[in-house]
Parts: structure tokens; sequence; C-alpha cells
């Protein structure tokens, strides 16, 4: 896989900008095309109403039009904006997730609830990693992110989701310089043999040409999510590849839960696929 079609998510929040310098970025770096996409919904009007497009809508949608155009003319990529039709709720949700299915990577923000106005659904990240087929790129809504990707972790558990990440996030870890397969093991899986799929991870990313370290560690069941954070933190990463999970029944019951609470807390940008 190679990154060529990337989009990016503008709505009105203050931090679209930072969106769009991602895009920007990884665009320049694998010679992508970069497009814009507005949507959020219409706050201002009820679900049959939303169905068009109010002023303030409209409004929103062009100084999204204008800033974009601008940030990637200067940059000198090569890019396209769009909008969607109107902002009922529902169909900015479902619409975002088939221009996805058509991107390489979709890049999202992450919900601040503190300047949530004129955002999109706070959901919106998640719904697309689960139901677009595609990866999605968070970045988070507090720090400067002038590089993504060249301190890179991966959370690894040997299941479908992770495995989807790493294939996902293939030619991002071959431009990395340092790159970490960080195994969790809770009191769930710490009884289970972990070091053949570990190690077969090793080798597959050697094969294709990345040099990779691992650790592993053992928390309790509750603070997985947190202490994997945490070790991303300590190793400087400036991004984490990860499997997305929905909500499945017992005894999966907290693995959605875990996937939400990395998209809403993560301090780097974060890959997910699902």
């Amino acid at each position: 896989m190679s990154l060529k079609h990337i989009l990016v998510h503008l709505d009105s929040s203050p931090h679209t900008e930072a969106r769009i310098e991602a895009g920007i970025t990884l665009a320049k770096a694998h010679g992508a095309f970069l497009r814009g996409l507005f949507a959020q919904p219409d706050r201002q009007a009820t679900s049959v109403i939303a169905r068009r497009t109010s002023d303030h809508l409209a409004q929103a949608a062009t100084r999204s039009e204008a800033l974009f155009r601008a940030k990637t003319q200067e940059a000198g990529v090569t890019a396209d904006w769009h909008a969607l039709a109107h902002g009922e709720y529902n169909h900015v949700i479902r619409e975002t997730i088939i221009w996805s299915r058509f991107a390489d990577l979709t890049i999202f923000g992450q919900y601040d609830r503190d300047n949530s106005e004129g955002t999109a659904p706070e959901e919106l990240a998640e719904q697309v990693v689960l139901n677009a087929g595609r990866p999605v790129l968070v970045i988070p809504f507090a720090g400067h992110f002038p590089v993504i990707g060249k301190r890179a972790v991966i959370a690894w558990n040997a299941e479908r989701e992770a495995a989807r990440a790493v294939a996902d996030s293939m030619p991002l870890l071959q431009a990395a310089s340092e790159v970490t397969v960080i195994t969790v093991l809770t009191q769930a899986t710490a009884g289970h043999p972990a070091d053949t799929p570990r190690i077969g991870l090793l080798e597959h990313l050697r094969l294709h040409g990345i040099k990779a370290e691992a650790s592993n560690f053992a928390v309790n069941d509750i603070g997985a999510m947190d202490a994997l954070l945490a070790q991303a933190i300590d190793r400087g990463a400036d991004l984490l590849v990860m499997g997305a999970h929905g909500h499945y029944g017992f005894p999966y019951l907290h693995r959605g839960s875990g996937t939400r609470h990395v998209l809403r807390t993560a301090p780097m940008p974060v890959l997910l696929s699902h």
C-alpha cells in the first residue's frame, strides 16, 4: 500500500488548521493528493431543516475552503476541497464514512469538549474507522505535530485489528527512524505465550525494510490503555499504531471502550484500523 490519496476532515473548530498542516506534511512526504472535506452538523436547525444548508453553515464552509486552499497552495500540494450538501447529523456521519472509503488515509481531529462549538460529532472518527474499511489518523487537539511517524509505536496483540493497522501504516513505518512493538500483557493474556507472534511481527517488519525492537509489560486489565499511552510517551512517540475495536459481547465487553479512551486522551497522533 502507498499513500497517494489523503482525506482530511474539516469543520469550524479552532483545531482545523492543525489537521490541514498534518495533511500537507504527509502529502508532501508521500507525493499524495490531499482532499479536504467540510462536514459538520448544522446545530442551528432541526433535523428536517438541516437537510437544506443554512446561512450559518454556508458561511462556515466558505471560511473552511478559503483556509484550506490558502494553506495547500502555499505548500505547493495538489489538493481539492469539497463540502457535504447539508448538515443533518446522521448525514454527516454516513457521508464521511463513504468519502473515507475512497482514500488511503483519513485525518480527523481529537474531539475537544472545551471547544465543541462548530465541530463534527464526537463519535465521527470512531464510526469512520469501524465502518469505512480504511485507516484513520487522529490528531490531538493539544500540542503541535510538525513531524508524524519518526518515532512510531505499534500496539500489538497478534489479533486481526492489530495486523490490519500494521499493514495500513506500512508507508509511515517505512519512513520512521524508530519503531517499537509494544505488547501489553493483562491478566487475561499473561498466561498465553506471546513470544511467537511478537517475533513474527519483527521478522515481517524486517522484510519490509523496517528495523524494530520489541517490548512487553504486564498491567491490570483496567489500566491497559493508560499504560500503553504512558509507554508511548516515555519513548517520545509521535505516532501510535493500533487496532480499533467496536462493541462486542462477553468476553470482549470493554474492548470498544479502550479504543474510545485512546481516541479521547492520546497525546500523540494515533493511526487506527479495524
